[in-house]
């Protein structure tokens, strides 16, 4: 399967009949609870990666939140 991911296209081997945002998150080694993403323009809640298929020429954005700051 092909996939555009952060403007780069990826192949992502795939065997599965389905495979679920939730899967390719964790498949790519992010950390869940630090990424937004976006999966063909629409920001997905991390409530439904589970339920959200993933299919070939779908276009990701992932966002890796990042703390930091200065101290005065």
């Amino acid at each position: 399967m092909k996939l555009k991911i952060n403007g780069e296209i990826k192949s992502i081997d795939h065997t599965d009949e389905a495979y679920f945002l939730e899967d390719l998150i964790k498949h790519l080694g992010y950390q869940p609870q630090l990424v937004v993403v976006e999966l063909n323009g629409i920001i997905i809640n991390p409530q439904h990666w589970y339920e959200k298929k993933i299919k070939d020429g779908d276009c990701l954005e992932v966002v890796t939140i990042v703390g930091g700051g200065s101290y005065s």
